[in-house]
């Protein structure tokens, strides 16, 4: 089973829902009924829920489409039981596109309470039930409100990597470098992430499922500025491998398992007649060899094909983000226009750990 499953796509963007999110609704409902409310009072909630998380969606879609005004993209929206996550390529490095990019989502549950605090007011002078059980259209938008209220106060509390911490770093980033503002933003954030956890676990489990999060998430995002940082001023020539192993499209995947056996590489480069076709994983090799198919199958047939090529003299950051994003163990390099050799994330891991050692 999937672990998110795909809603449509808008301006480009994909939106999908992850499996957990299911089991939010059917505990809601179940919970509603188990607390003998009834069937209308289950529906009411679920209604509530999904007009809640539609909100949440609106929300982090005012984050993407401010972020493609300034040529980033969003890979994808993916819907969780705590909230929404878009996951933009990259977050603009100019302090004011990062500000209007993380105000963006707040912004969105403004334009929702213009819009819901009219409607409450005409509901609560003109009552309209919904169900027969005396639930009312102003019950709902009265929760409505209440809860773009809170996504309003709650995202722009500064705990990064929430909304809140990204206004927080760029407007730190304005007087100070990048690195130094994410820094003082993570740690805000990793504080903000232990007030979370114990308030949680005095009041309220969900908190603590936020304070992990943040606490993660603020870790996350300082390693990869930090990495940035390391990388950008060097070449991919400096890390570059010059000897490694290889294998051909046509060769059976039992002549690579002898390489990873018999070599230190893990992950191989596949050439024809000297040319990059594609990168065979050492996970695509173990699970063919836990399926017995070993024998049965070409490189050709598990390979992940058409690696990006870098150029020597290619920044290092750039090299990197291309392998984040392919989710390429190792791309071949290239240098006055023939194959040199090979960059892995392995190297780049290694390299950026000295440089955090060195630092320290």
């Amino acid at each position: 089973m999937p672990s998110s499953i795909r809603l449509g796509t808008i301006k480009g963007i994909i939106v999908t829902v992850h499996w957990t999110f299911f089991l939010l609704l059917v505990w809601i409902v179940g919970k509603t009924l188990m607390d003998g409310s009834g069937t209308n009072a289950a529906l009411f909630e679920l209604g509530l829920v999904l007009a809640v998380f539609t909100c949440v969606v609106l929300h982090e879609f005012g984050h993407a489409l401010t972020a493609l005004r300034f040529g980033v993209k969003t890979r994808d929206i993916t819907l969780l039981p705590i909230g929404g996550v878009a996951r933009l390529e990259r977050i603009p490095e100019k302090p004011i596109q990062e500000f209007l990019v993380a105000i963006g989502g707040p912004a969105v549950n403004v334009v929702i309470l213009i819009v819901l605090v009219p409607l409450l007011l005409i509901f609560d002078l003109f009552p309209l039930k919904m169900t027969p059980a005396g639930v009312s259209w102003a019950d709902f938008f009265s929760q409505l409100v209440i809860v773009n209220v809170v996504l309003v106060v709650f995202n722009l509390i500064p705990a990064f990597p929430m909304d809140g911490g990204r206004v927080l770093r760029s407007l730190l980033a304005i007087r100070m470098g990048r690195e130094r503002a994410t820094r003082i933003a993570a740690t805000t954030g990793q504080v903000f992430a232990v007030g979370f956890v114990l308030a949680g676990l005095a009041y309220n489990p969900m908190l603590v499922l936020i304070g992990v999060f943040v606490f993660f998430g603020a870790q996350s995002e300082l390693r990869s500025v930090l990495e940035d940082a390391a990388f950008k001023k060097q070449s991919v020539g400096l890390l570059t491998m010059r000897k490694f192993d290889s294998v051909g499209p046509e060769d059976a995947l039992s002549i690579a398992a002898n390489h990873l056996l018999a070599g230190y590489a893990t992950d191989f480069l596949v050439l024809e007649q000297g040319v990059p076709v594609g990168v065979l994983k050492r996970d695509q090799l173990l699970r063919a060899f836990a399926n017995q198919e070993m024998h049965q199958l070409y490189v050709r047939e598990v390979m992940q094909p058409n690696p990006p090529v870098l150029d020597a003299r290619q920044p290092l950051d750039q090299a990197w983000l291309m392998m984040r994003e392919g989710a390429w163990p190792l791309l071949p390099v290239f240098e006055n226009g023939l194959l040199c050799g090979i960059l892995t994330s392995d190297n780049l891991s290694d390299y950026f750990a000295l440089k955090m050692t060195a630092v320290r």
